[in-house]
């Protein structure tokens, strides 16, 4: 897992959100993107909160910037095996931060993950490549 700790220290200076199901209101030092947790509650802060939009936005933006570096990191060495694969025509960032949410939301242990960690294994699991 060299590559997520190379990771981490390229987006640290960024933070990382995982968001939350919603339970909790966003707070500030959600947008440390310290752990999985905060990134979830990043991305699923209600609709009534005030920090909802820049939320959300940052959610976003942070799990593509984080799927991209991935992409580009694999890249770099065409002899190590690609972390994940995503399908040909692409995926539904929307449907794919749903999926994300389920899938950290399922075992309490993710949320303490980096928030970095939280999208690769989640990306490993989701996209495995079949070569």
């Amino acid at each position: 897992m060299q590559k997520i700790a190379r990771l981490v220290f390229l987006l640290l200076p960024f933070g990382a959100f995982i968001p939350t199901s919603g339970v909790a209101a966003v707070q500030t030092d959600d947008f440390l993107v310290t752990t999985t947790a905060q990134l979830l509650n990043l991305c699923t802060a209600s609709q009534t909160d005030p920090m909802a939009v820049p939320a959300l936005n940052f959610c976003h933006g942070f799990a593509v910037g984080v799927v991209r570096v991935l992409q580009e990191e694999d890249a770099a060495d065409p002899r190590s095996k690609a972390m994940f694969c995503l399908p040909a025509t692409g995926a539904d960032r929307n449907q794919a931060l749903a999926e994300f949410v389920q899938w950290a939301s399922a075992d309490p242990s993710r949320m303490s993950l980096p928030a970095t960690d939280g999208i690769a294994e989640f990306l490993a699991a989701s996209y495995p490549c079949s070569h």
